[in-house]
């Protein structure tokens, strides 16, 4: 289970190096910005190293697939969904998902359509061993009009999703058929990449 901080991360000489965590995803596009503008772009899990992005300190960084918005925060060594989203980390709804969970009105719909959307494109379909989304996949997401900040219900339902999805499933981009990955699931999947709750036998 891949969990907590890479030893690696550092900042030296105010270039920083950050990691995206569901658990470590890799293939997301990034854009650091800082006053001045854009001070790196690329995509998550550059140099063979899952999850990485590159940002200067002060820098606010966005994700994206292809033209679909992640959401963005201020940039820093751990970016996770509940950071997009501007909300606390914690396991809501406890470690098994069995306890209430917010209002659909509550930002934590994005932590929840962020981690479904993530787990669901991962090559593998084993987010245990992080999250790779393959160019292929991401280029699926150009022109592509998807509000990840939309009610739960309307974002499973989402025609245009579930067409990217089908059309992924068609050209064999996964390692095998796929669907997308339930509420429950998806969360507690998050909140152990996260390190939030242990992860089970």
């Amino acid at each position: 289970m891949v969990t907590g901080c890479p030893d690696a991360v550092y900042c030296r000489n105010g270039v920083c190096t950050g990691y995206y965590y569901d658990s470590l995803v890799s293939g997301l596009t990034y854009e650091s910005r800082g006053e001045d503008g854009v001070t790196y772009a690329g995509v998550t899990g550059e140099d063979d190293d899952p999850g990485r992005f590159t940002y200067a300190e002060g820098d606010t960084v966005s994700f994206s697939l292809g033209d679909v918005s992640l959401g963005e925060t201020i940039a820093k060594e751990r970016v996770t969904p509940f950071d997009v989203a501007g909300i606390e980390e914690e396991a809501i709804g406890g470690c098994e998902v069995d306890g209430a969970l917010p209002a659909d009105t509550d930002a934590f719909r994005k932590v929840v359509n962020l981690a479904i959307l993530l787990q669901t494109l991962d090559t593998d379909g084993d987010d245990t061993n992080g999250i790779d989304i393959r160019a292929e996949v991401v280029a699926l997401f150009e022109g592509a009009n998807l509000d990840i900040d939309q009610p739960g219900a309307s974002f499973r339902e989402d025609t245009g999703l579930q067409t990217l999805v089908d059309e992924a499933n068609a050209r064999d981009l996964f390692s095998g058929d796929r669907t997308l990955v339930e509420i429950e699931e998806a969360l507690r999947a998050l909140y152990v990449g996260l390190g939030l709750c242990p992860s089970t036998p």
